[in-house]
């Protein structure tokens, strides 16, 4: 039996001659799609780098090209660069024009002299020697000329937004330009930037000055949490608009309050909690760059409260016997205590017979934090303090505070003196990362009852002599010292008969207190993609510590830390910044008020801080774009499809569709290799497909390489059905 008929051997052949034909075409389309006739224009320059989306266009044509490296540049082109997208032109007199990004120029030769107009975007021109350049404002047009016989080729920085001026910069060499409104060749300065305006006009522009008028280290008390705070400055030069911040990083890691405004001054209502803070201004140009940055001040922020009595307490009562001849004597004066804040310098006191203070029977003024009331017979009376700072600003009153006399005339023996249940107590304030329900919050002293006791009088110094002594009444045979601070402390303990009198103090106690160690969170690693590497940010915390002023961070390559960077923190977290890609080591310490190490070193933690260039999109290789495959068969097609491999890429995602806009997909599957074999059958006619590259550890995928597609027939009934 013959394996080939008559009839399919001519199909076989003609089949070969038209897969010849068409693979010819894929190589050349010249044939099918003539390019355009460049005959009659004006060659001017050529395209000396090409990078991403540049396309160019002709006045006399309706379509965008690609402008590929080494292309032919003719008089009236058009150039155009997107995003991430450059350019450079070259012209035949060796003038080069550098296009940035998101621009568009026409470029027109005129009497041999290069007219450029700028219709928006940035571009750099180095002119060649003795040759010029014409830029096209408006509708005048204003002519740089570089200066003949100069070593150094004359460079000129160009900007222009979608409207408005166009702004020069001279970067290097010497140009020269005619100014319309005086009618004189000028040089153009060099590192200055000036602007044309639609006139043709030349103006330098002033950069924008800033000084800050609100003085430096402002100290503003509220009364209210959103009272406000005024700030105010000066400037010179364009400015369109304002930013103030307030942030309590000197180096603005972190920010409190950013507030715009086009004032030159403004009010900060925003909630902001006592302490110290920095402040800066930051002006913006008429494009929204920032065109200046004022020097950093310090404001400090406190919030005005009452003082707190805390003695007595409130609803006391005071039963005292008192030995005295007539009855009429019988009154005694009564201890008042309170807590302020430091701010608070003076103070006023009253006690009054009514809780509305209508009855008042003593006002005073005290620098201190006790008083004694005059002396007062049995009854009931209200205290209340209201505090002053030194610019006068009073503070609320505090709650006014009730107690009660209850004075008998009888004589009492005073009572014994307490006896303390341990003499020497050492305690290890516990640190964040230390903290446990079962564990002390604060150190506990104890001594023995006393009999005929109302209550006992506890005091704590720092020295023997118990001057300047905390001091404490309380019900119970123990307190714990809950305001407690490192270091090394005495105590002594009276008893209150219930007449008031006090025994003799007990014997002195030492208290030793102690701050435990800190431990180091770990870190987080950095995983950075760019351009190019540069500072990056990563939080670090830690336990926190009782009675740590800040903390002193060291980070080292070296795990000795031989020469470490020493970072500054006000809290037990922030942001970590690593300057360049490696591996660091991380340690921290805590310091107390005198800026002296509180607890050792922690533990060392370390960081990792990787860097790597973005993905970009694969470049397809097999089948060509427009590709026409013949199938033998209606099994399935096997058709290899092949891509570059991109470095960094992990994985490759390719989708197959018979829809141009891949609204219906075919196959969509993610491989590792840059080759993928089509097994499954697909429909007759034009396939398409695209790849991209994605990287699986930082989740990034490239962008869609531009599609291609071929077109499926196969043999049936003597004739190619589509």
């Amino acid at each position: 039996m013959s394996r080939f008929g008559q009839t399919e051997k001519i199909i076989f052949v003609g089949a070969l001659i038209l897969l010849v034909a068409f693979s010819y075409f894929l190589y050349d389309d010249s044939l099918l799609f003539p390019k355009a006739n460049n005959g009659k224009l004006e060659l001017i320059g050529d395209v000396a780098i090409s990078q991403n989306d540049v396309r160019r266009k002709n006045l006399d044509t309706f379509s965008w090209l690609p402008a590929s490296r080494k292309d032919s540049v003719y008089q009236n082109d058009s150039i155009f660069t997107g995003d991430r997208s450059e350019a450079t032109i070259r012209l035949q007199d060796g003038t080069q024009i550098r296009i940035e990004p998101n621009s568009l120029i026409t470029l027109n030769l005129k009497n041999g002299q290069m007219n450029l107009d700028l219709r928006y975007g940035n571009l750099v021109g180095e002119l060649a020697q003795g040759s010029s350049l014409t830029v096209k404002s408006g509708t005048e047009e204003f002519k740089l000329e570089s200066t003949p016989g100069t070593a150094e080729k004359p460079k000129i920085q160009f900007n222009k937004a979608h409207s408005g001026t166009v702004d020069l910069k001279l970067i290097s060499g010497d140009v020269k330009y005619v100014d319309k409104k005086k009618k004189a060749v000028k040089a153009l300065p060099k590192n200055t930037v000036v602007a044309v305006n639609k006139k043709g006009e030349v103006k330098q522009v002033e950069k924008p000055q800033l000084s800050l008028t609100t003085a430096n280290n402002v100290n503003y008390l509220r009364m209210n949490p959103d009272d406000p705070l005024p700030f105010e400055w000066q400037s010179k030069g364009p400015v369109s608009r304002y930013e103030l911040e307030i942030s309590p990083a000197q180096d603005f890691s972190t920010v409190a309050v950013s507030k715009i405004t086009s004032e030159t001054k403004t009010a900060v209502t925003e909630p902001l909690e006592p302490g110290a803070y920095y402040w800066r201004l930051k002006a913006f140009d008429h494009n929204g760059q920032v065109s200046a940055v004022s020097p950093v001040q310090n404001v400090h922020v406190t919030h005005l409260a009452g003082p707190q009595i805390v003695t007595p307490t409130q609803a006391a009562q005071i039963s005292l016997e008192l030995k005295v001849k007539p009855k009429e004597e019988l009154a005694t004066t009564t201890e008042v205590q309170w807590r302020a804040q430091p701010v608070l310098k003076n103070f006023t006191w009253q006690v009054s017979q009514d809780p509305e203070f209508q009855t008042i029977l003593k006002e005073e003024q005290t620098t201190n934090l006790a008083a004694v009331t005059p002396k007062l017979p049995s009854g009931t009376y209200w205290v209340r303090v209201q505090g002053q700072t030194e610019s006068q600003k009073l503070s609320p009153w505090s709650e006014p505070v009730a107690f009660t006399l209850n004075l008998l005339a009888h004589k009492e023996e005073r009572p014994d003196r307490p006896v303390l249940v341990t003499k020497k107590i050492e305690f290890k304030a516990p640190t964040g990362k230390d903290r446990n329900p079962a564990s002390p919050e604060a150190p506990k002293l104890a001594w023995k009852p006393v009999l005929q006791t109302k209550n006992y009088h506890l005091q704590i110094a720092k020295d023997v002599s118990f001057k300047d002594a905390e001091k404490y009444d309380v019900t119970q045979t123990q307190a714990a010292w809950s305001q407690y601070r490192p270091g090394k402390y005495f105590y002594r303990v009276y008893a209150r008969g219930l007449n008031g009198l006090i025994s003799e103090p007990s014997e002195t106690g030492t208290l030793e207190i102690s701050v435990g160690g800190l431990t180091l969170d770990p870190l987080k690693t950095i995983n950075a993609v760019g351009q190019a590497p540069g500072p990056k940010e990563t939080p670090v915390s830690w336990s926190e510590v009782p009675f740590a002023k800040s903390y002193l961070v060291q980070v080292d390559k070296n795990k000795d830390f031989a020469t470490p960077q020493l970072l500054e923190y006000s809290s037990n977290a922030g942001v970590l910044t690593l300057n360049d890609p490696g591996r660091y080591n991380v340690r921290v310490q805590a310091m107390d008020e005198s800026n002296k190490p509180l607890t050792e070193f922690s533990n060392i933690e370390e960081v990792l801080y990787t860097f790597r260039t973005p993905l970009v999109a694969p470049t397809l290789m097999e089948p060509f774009n427009a590709a026409s495959i013949f199938l033998q068969t209606e099994m399935e097609p096997f058709i290899w499809l092949e891509w570059k491999k991109v470095e960094g890429a992990s994985s490759y995602r390719i989708e197959i569709s018979d829809k141009a806009d891949f609204s219906r997909t075919l196959i969509a599957k993610s491989i590792d290799g840059n080759r993928y074999l089509i097994k499954d059958r697909v429909p007759l006619g034009k396939i398409y497909w695209r790849v991209r590259a994605e990287s699986k550890s930082d989740s990034e995928a490239s962008e869609w390489a531009s599609k291609r597609e071929f077109t499926l027939y196969h043999q049936k009934n003597e004739t190619f059905v589509k």
